[in-house]
């Protein structure tokens, strides 16, 4: 079992959808964990929120934050 996978267990176990960064500089959801290839070690777990009226950064259409939506 790698890292990876031991991080997506407890994800889907505890109910989040993904991790974050709390600078806000990237976020993945469970089923594309490692999007650049690396997992930064100061992410958290978080939930899926929809981007609404353009909330979030670019042209992101969720992001992933600390409090359930």
């Amino acid at each position: 079992m790698t890292v990876i996978e031991i991080v997506c267990e407890y994800l889907k176990r505890e109910g989040f959808d993904g991790l974050y960064n709390v600078d806000g500089e990237c976020g993945c959801l469970i089923a594309h964990m490692e999007p650049c290839e690396e997992m930064r070690s100061d992410c958290k777990p978080g939930y899926k929120h929809p981007c609404i009226g353009g909330d979030c950064d670019g042209d992101y259409e969720w992001s992933i934050e600390k409090e359930k939506p």
